[in-house]
């Protein structure tokens, strides 16, 4: 999420937009190039192509756009969630939000070795999402989940951190007078993952 409009009295984030859009046209568009030059060279690249097709109508379809906006002057907290298949409007009280939470885990992931063709590895990569809690116990996502970036040089894999992320919420919270926590996951070291 990105800040769009911070004032004394509002606070706009926004998240999304025409990036999800462009991955399904892109699949979109090499599905039916797939299919139009390389049906002669074998059978089955039509299903291919056909597949390619349908993930990437299904990217644009259900891809979103999440816009946040809080708002002194008028008390209320509006979220937006955007898709080309529906949208979700939501109204909440300021007075009603109790603490900003960044949540950080670790999640295993398959990581293609570089070395051994077609060989799969295990890789922990972190994972946050900042969320809003409010005094009824209900959570409000402001964001998609994010994955750390992981740079491999040989046997060691670098993993950059979630301190874009964690920096959003904490001014969110700030503007709201609210408390900020971040929970960091088990065994969150310095992002330093050597493996032989």
């Amino acid at each position: 999420m990105k800040i769009t409009t911070l004032t004394a009295e509002e606070l706009e984030l926004k998240e999304g937009g025409t990036a999800g859009r462009i991955v399904g046209a892109v699949l979109a568009i090499a599905g039916v190039a797939a299919g139009i030059f390389m049906r002669a060279a074998a059978p089955f690249i039509i299903w291919i192509a056909l597949g390619l097709v349908i993930a990437g109508v299904l990217v644009i379809l259900f891809s979103s756009s999440i816009t946040l906006n809080a708002s002194k002057r008028t008390g209320q907290l509006r979220y937006q969630k955007k898709r080309i298949v529906g949208s979700k409007d939501l109204t909440y009280s300021l007075g009603d939000v109790f603490r900003v939470e960044t949540r950080k885990e670790w999640r295993m992931q398959d990581a293609s070795g570089s070395g051994d063709q077609g060989s799969s590895r295990q890789q922990p990569v972190l994972v946050a999402q900042s969320v809003i809690i409010f005094k009824d116990g209900k959570e409000l996502a402001l964001s998609h989940e994010k994955t750390s970036s992981t740079m491999s040089m040989g046997g060691v894999s670098v993993m950059s951190g979630q301190g874009g992320q964690s920096a959003m919420a904490a001014q969110l919270a700030q503007f709201l007078g609210v408390p900020f926590q971040e929970i960091a996951p088990q065994n969150s070291g310095i992002g330093l993952n050597i493996s032989f």
